[in-house]
C-alpha cells in the first residue's frame, strides 16, 4: 500500500527537484538520486488554494518554478482510495497526483529502494525487489 511506500521513502527526505519535464502528457520530476513519472492528472496547490493544474493552458510553461525546491514530506491524496501521493514542497505548496489510468499511473524511484508503481486496479501489495527482481506494486 502507499502507506508502506511513504514510510520507506521518508528517511530519504528532503528530495531536491533538479529537473522538471511536462510536455502536456508526461510529468516528470528528477533529483540526483530519484525520479517520479506520471501520465495522470496533477495540480499545484496550497492547503486551501489551487495554484494551477496540468490542463491549464499555460501549464507547460508554469512548472519551471519547481526547480530547486525540495520535497519535504509525502502524504496520501485520498483517505478512501489510497493510491496517489501528495508531495509537500519546501515553499509550502503541494504537488497532488490523481490517477487517471488503471495501469501504472505513476512510478517513483529512489536509489537504495525498489521502484514503486501504482496499480489502482489491483489489490495493493508490496513485493520488495529481491531474487525475483520484480517492481513493488502499490
Amino acid at each position: 500500500m502507499i502507506e508502506t511506500m511513504i514510510t520507506k521513502t521518508k528517511k530519504y527526505l528532503p528530495l531536491k527537484i533538479t529537473e522538471i519535464a511536462w510536455d502536456g502528457t508526461i510529468f516528470q520530476l528528477y533529483g540526483s538520486n530519484w525520479n517520479f513519472t506520471t501520465l495522470s492528472a496533477w495540480r499545484i496547490s496550497t492547503k486551501n488554494q489551487m495554484i494551477f493544474g496540468c490542463y491549464d493552458s499555460d501549464s507547460t510553461s508554469s512548472t519551471h518554478f519547481l526547480k530547486n525546491l525540495k520535497i519535504i514530506d509525502i502524504e496520501i491524496q485520498d483517505a478512501l482510495l489510497k493510491i496517489d501521493p501528495v508531495f509537500i514542497l519546501s515553499n509550502d505548496q503541494r504537488i497532488e497526483i490523481f490517477s487517471t489510468d488503471t495501469f501504472e499511473p505513476w512510478t517513483f524511484y529512489i536509489d537504495g529502494l525498489e521502484m514503486f508503481i501504482a496499480t489502482p486496479s489491483e489489490i495493493p501489495t508490496f513485493d520488495p525487489l529481491g531474487a525475483a527482481a520484480q517492481p513493488q506494486m502499490l
